[in-house]
């Protein structure tokens, strides 16, 4: 598990291997660490760099908590577990996923997506390293190291009262901000070659590496997905490759595609979408149960609309 990590770590490219470096003295501490980057940027590897460049946490477990999956109604049972008895169903005591991190990571994704009644319960966990199971009447406490990330700017979710300040300066002792792939022309080719070499052994094919010489639309393409975007870009062309060279026409369509349809039909309604669901957001005081009740949807839809509009 540990080696194909590291292996697959080489994705973030040289200029954020070199960005990581002068925080490697500072992971030895215990801090809380934030991560912010764009949606496909590589926060969980990230994440998962810090968990194994820490000797004493390398060999507990890596726990992934993604806050939209876990229901605000089932957030504490989850995560801090429950006793036999605590409510019906719960026919035998069971452990929570910050029990199940024992000494090792938690990582808390999107956390921009807690509700203020979860902010209060990761409040007070952070700032006493302690919990109760449901239904029990002892506090446990944890060794844990937490590892926060969020796709948006945290601090103008305070300043639009979206975000507990108080949380927010708890989470930012170590700030680290993983700038967006098209800002970092230099790794394009780098990544995209790390992924022609792992494909070429998994399809059994021998398709040639990228040059700058040869890439022209690779660089200067977009890339709003960012690594992840790039990776299935490059996966789909080595699928259908006929020839041992990609073909990388798709995306200068792709680009002249968007730029001529600034205002389609399906922009227009994204737009119209994106401003009812914030509405019924902002009306429901940021309650996803009510606000699915409300436009008559389940919550996993609602959670899934907030995270297409990066609504927090």
């Amino acid at each position: 598990m540990q080696n194909t990590f590291f292996q697959d770590f080489n994705i973030i490219g040289s200029y954020i291997g070199q960005y990581l470096q002068k925080y490697k003295s500072l992971l030895k501490l215990d801090s809380t660490v934030l991560i912010t980057g764009e949606t496909g940027t590589g926060k969980e590897l990230i994440a998962r760099w810090i968990h194994f460049m820490d000797e004493t946490r390398k060999n507990s477990p890596f726990v992934k908590i993604t806050i939209p999956n876990i229901g605000e109604n089932i957030f504490e049972s989850e995560v801090f577990g429950y006793e036999k008895g605590a409510f019906t169903g719960a026919i035998s005591s069971k452990k929570g996923l910050i029990e199940v991190a024992e000494n090792g990571t938690i990582f808390l994704d999107e956390i921009e997506n807690a509700s203020p009644s979860i902010q209060s319960k990761l409040l007070q966990l952070l700032e006493d390293r302690i919990y109760r199971k449901v239904g029990g009447t002892e506090y446990m406490s944890t060794e844990a190291r937490f590892i926060i990330a969020t796709n948006v700017d945290l601090y103008d979710e305070v300043k639009q009262g979206r975000f507990r300040s108080d949380l927010y300066y708890r989470l930012a002792v170590l700030d680290i901000n993983l700038p967006a792939l098209r800002e970092r022309e230099g790794d394009v080719i780098e990544i995209a070659n790390y992924y022609i070499e792992k494909l070429n052994d998994k399809f059994g094919k021998s398709i040639k590496l990228l040059e700058n010489t040869n890439s022209k639309e690779l660089l200067e393409y977009k890339w709003s997905g960012n690594i992840r975007e790039l990776r299935n870009f490059i996966e789909k062309q080595m699928v259908f490759a006929e020839s041992e060279e990609l073909d990388l026409s798709e995306l200068k369509r792709r680009g002249t595609a968007h730029s001529l349809n600034p205002g389609s039909y399906k922009q227009y309604m994204d737009r119209v979408e994106k401003e009812y669901i914030k509405k019924m957001y902002k009306q429901k005081n940021n309650k996803v149960e009510e606000v699915a009740q409300a436009i008559e949807m389940s919550v996993p839809f609602v959670y899934k609309k907030l995270k297409e509009h990066g609504i927090s």
